[in-house]
């Protein structure tokens, strides 16, 4: 919003602008390390659909375990694990910083890889 002073001179009023959506980055190691940001609390596994991240998956819903993956750096950034994803990983898997991508929500910067899925000849 803009005002005019009595100089003449315009004064812009930010305080009715609007506030910039925190973001995070997010590292696709095993896709070549491509990097993208995403707002604050997005879906791992929604943000690698979205921007082509790469991590596999099947059912999104903590079902089939699929999108097994391991955050390798900012595991601090990802919050409570949740019971399905308890169904799939055991406490070794995820004091290796192992995660279900469609069951993570990511607070701050991360890395993550997965294994390659490999296609039936």
């Amino acid at each position: 919003m803009m005002a005019d002073t009595e100089a003449g001179a315009t004064v812009i009023d930010d305080t009715q602008a609007p506030a910039k959506t925190p973001t995070v980055e997010i590292t696709f190691v095993t896709n070549q390390g491509k990097t993208v940001r995403a707002p604050h609390n997005s879906n791992l596994l929604r943000v690698s659909l979205r921007e082509q991240g790469g991590i596999p998956f099947k059912c999104g819903g903590g079902i089939c375990g699929t999108c097994k993956c391991r955050i390798e750096q900012g595991l601090e950034n990802t919050d409570d694990v949740k019971p399905k994803e308890r169904k799939h990983l055991n406490d070794d898997d995820l004091r290796a910083g192992y995660r279900m991508a469609c069951q993570t929500f990511i607070k701050g910067d991360v890395a993550v890889s997965w294994e390659p899925r490999t296609t039936p000849r």
